[in-house]
């Protein structure tokens, strides 16, 4: 930014960067300025006022008296100004030593023996006084705070349509719809969708994606509370069900249920968009476009603390309308909630309002043009992908972590749904038990966030990358066990079948939050740290192979397999002992793809640190020539 003053004024600031330019002296270099609110202090002589068009007028303060009050104040000013400073670079600094970037692990990593237990450092870590010598400007919290407050209010809405969708749902239809959702609902309006955001991309212009993509999300929320909800009686076939019973086999039923409860389902379907679109998409499409590399370090860390403190909070918001104000009724507590989504999407929109004409404005004081593009990364056909996969075996064993962690979740979540149906029957106190999983998941992310880098920095990778199979095993077999003994009516430790299911749905509370959390935290980290020693091209090439067979597959593959015991076994309860057998086998599949990764990168490093010592050998046999 250019400051100006008048003519004659500044003449004696040109050794501070100030050069004359027509009628005006523009100082380039404040530098050797002081700050003092809107205006800057040099030799504590000349005044630059901050004025309305974004340029300073100079006036110069003849008098000694004044001169000396001036000086004096400046000095007072620049303690205080020193002291803020400071205070809002902190968490700048500290949000810098959570990062997890691939090359700032290249770079910082030690690299001796790092994947060993006893051997220290396994992975750097950054100290407070590294990130104090690379600190960001202050001028970053103008994207931090806008930035997070639109990643705050769509993680918060997120989870109070993940609560309510899967209360209206599973209440009413039961979990066995839930499957067949994600396969023949869900998927096909995602993939519409996409292709209208396609559209909107080519023929609206940018700033006004991000509104027009929102709208009909938050048009159906509130055409479902006020048309389609109240009336739900006399939109749906209740006779369904009934009339297909005696043609359909008892496997396919949750898929008839999906029709009988179209209204409910489509909301199910408009709830799962949100986090798809809104969060995956237009979020950090736009985070993307914001921010430049080098700040994506302190910004990324301290909007994912936002988006976890937004899941505390609406975990306690759900509650709170449950017990203290709905008293209830289910349809009380659906206009609460819903109202509460549109408030906060109209904080998001007013956010990025703020963001377009700030940061992002034709008046920016933070030039768009340094702003980082996201590499639109090609993805190659089927064919393509499963030839990288087969080729290399790093990819390969990527590829078995992704589909590991989809499937697993997937088989277990709707087990789990299942059982919390079966204690819980109604809308409110299904959702009071998610909202407490909110809760608890939010300060188990900001947790790990904090601790994650320390796993990797004490106990190596594989410690790091087992760390989510081992513990989803741990519960979720706790969970299984305790079900399947309960469901069998057998007492254990002096407990009923019901407290025995009580436990075992509180296991799987355990299981969910710990899958949720510790994904951002140790198994994305351990997972992108596989790609630094690749080539670029095996880079590039190997993500998106993981991205379109191990993702596609993950996601869809645990609906599929449950959909298949589903018709052989009739229901979610009678399937479980076959669920449970997939879900140990899944994750064991997944824990030794991580020990053959392990083995992989001990291979490369040992093969590049015979190769760093033959090189030194050959120097010093040259120097010594």
């Amino acid at each position: 930014m250019r400051y100006c003053g008048s003519g004659g004024v500044l003449s004696t600031a040109r050794g501070g960067g100030a050069t004359r330019k027509g009628g005006l002296v523009v100082v380039r270099d404040t530098s050797c300025f002081r700050h003092r609110g809107s205006s800057l202090y040099w030799n504590d002589s000349i005044i630059l006022h901050k004025c309305r068009k974004r340029s300073f007028h100079a006036h110069v303060k003849n008098n000694d008296d004044d001169h000396q009050t001036v000086g004096s104040e400046a000095r007072e000013d620049k303690q205080k100004t020193s002291f803020v400073s400071k205070i809002f670079q902190l968490p700048l600094e500290i949000a810098s030593t959570l990062s997890k970037e691939d090359a700032h692990y290249l770079e910082k990593r030690g690299r001796k023996r790092w994947w060993k237990r006893m051997s220290f450092p396994k992975v750097p870590t950054d100290t407070l006084d590294e990130a104090h010598a690379t600190a960001p400007p202050l001028s970053v919290w103008m994207k931090v705070i806008p930035l997070g407050a639109i990643f705050f209010g769509a993680s918060f809405n997120l989870a109070i349509l993940q609560s309510l969708k899967d209360s209206i749902m599973v209440t009413t239809a039961g979990a066995e719809t839930l499957p067949f959702l994600a396969s023949f609902v869900v998927l096909p309006i995602s993939l519409g969708f996409f292709v209208m955001y396609g559209k909107m991309i080519e023929r609206l212009p940018s700033r006004m994606i991000f509104y027009v993509a929102i709208l009909p999300l938050i048009v159906f929320y509130i055409f479902f509370t006020t048309v389609l909800y109240p009336n739900h009686m006399a939109l749906h076939p209740m006779w369904l069900v009934d009339a297909a019973s005696a043609y359909i086999p008892q496997g396919l039923m949750g898929l008839v249920k999906v029709g009988q409860y179209w209204t409910f389902s489509l909301f199910y379907c408009a709830a799962e968009l949100w986090g798809s679109v809104v969060i995956s998409v237009l979020f950090w499409s736009l985070a993307n476009e914001v921010c430049t590399v080098s700040e994506a370090k302190s910004v990324y860390p301290l909007m994912g603390i936002a988006a976890n403190v937004a899941l505390v909070l609406s975990g306690n918001f759900v509650k709170l309308v449950n017990t203290q104000i709905a008293a209830g009724s289910t349809y009380v507590s659906l206009c609460w909630l819903v109202g509460g989504i549109v408030s906060m999407t109209s904080f998001m929109a007013l956010a990025k309002a703020v963001l377009d004409k700030f940061v992002i404005g034709p008046y920016c004081s933070l030039d768009p043009a340094t702003a980082s593009k996201p590499r639109q990364k090609k993805k190659g056909s089927l064919a393509e992908s499963f030839s990288i996969i087969r080729q290399s075996p790093k990819i390969s064993n990527l590829a078995v972590l992704v589909m590991s962690y989809g499937i697993s979740h997937r088989l277990f979540e709707f087990s789990w749904k299942a059982s919390l149906r079966a204690l819980y029957p109604t809308a409110q106190a299904y959702q009071t038990v998610l909202a407490d999983v909110a809760i608890a998941t939010g300060w188990a992310t900001i947790t790990f966030m904090i601790l994650g880098k320390f796993v990797f920095q004490y106990l190596g990778w594989v410690a790091a990358a087992s760390a989510t199979p081992v513990a989803m095993l741990a519960s979720g077999g706790v969970f299984f066990f305790l079900l399947l003994a309960s469901g069998a009516g057998v007492q254990l430790f002096g407990l009923d079948a019901l407290t025995l299911a009580y436990v075992g749905v509180a296991a799987g509370a355990v299981t969910q939050v710990f899958a949720r959390s510790s994904k951002f935290s140790l198994f994305d980290p351990a997972k992108e740290m596989v790609y630094i020693e690749m080539s670029k091209e095996e880079k590039s090439k190997g993500k998106a192979a993981v991205d379109l067979i191990g993702s596609q597959i993950g996601k869809s593959g645990g609906a599929w397999m449950t959909q298949v015991l589903l018709l052989l076994t009739g229901s979610l309860s009678a399937s479980l002992p076959l669920i449970a057998t997939a879900f140990t086998g899944v994750i064991g599949t997944w824990i030794y793809a991580v020990r053959c990764l392990g083995a992989a990168i001990k291979k490369d490093e040992d093969l590049r640190l015979q190769a760093n010592q033959s090189t030194d050998s050959i120097h010093w046999e040259d120097s010594e020539e």
